[in-house]
């Protein structure tokens, strides 16, 4: 199965397991562009489309726990609600000790005749996991737990 490969995504080879690493030229864009690498781990992005809207708010104590709890909260909706989504509007606020997350997810119900599954994530670790920020270039590792 062909998957979409921006750029700024790549895949990362991990034992058991599966990872992306994502670059963003702000922190907003980071968190959208990680919860786009999460759901083409899951399916073919190019298939789903923009049929429904879903607001979603998280807050953490540093970035790290942030994108966990921002890609948990997706993943539960997927797994729960049997959601895919292929466009998100994210807007992170506050300082690095009291994050705020809120977004506009936008996508569609799953539908098995037209949304191949390519596996689906038990959890979002922290495992190796570092938000860095240098050369007004943001990046982060994300392993997913199968």
């Amino acid at each position: 199965m062909a998957r979409a490969t921006p750029h700024w995504l790549h895949e990362i080879d991990h034992t058991a397991d599966v990872g992306i690493n994502v670059t963003a030229p702000d922190r907003n864009t980071l968190y959208e562009r990680a919860a786009l690498g999460t759901f083409g781990v899951l399916t073919d992005l190019t298939t789903v489309e923009e049929r429904m809207s879903k607001k979603v708010t998280v807050e953490a104590s540093d970035p790290e726990r942030l994108m966990v709890r921002w890609l948990s909260e997706l993943n539960f909706l997927h797994t729960t609600k049997h959601l895919l989504f292929s466009r998100f509007d994210v807007e992170v606020s506050g300082p690095d000790d009291a994050l705020t997350l809120r977004a506009a997810c936008h996508g569609e119900p799953i539908d098995r005749d037209r949304h191949p599954v390519y596996t689906e994530i038990k959890a979002v670790t922290y495992h190796d996991m570092k938000i860095q920020h240098h050369d007004n270039i943001w990046e982060v590792q994300v392993i997913f737990d199968l």
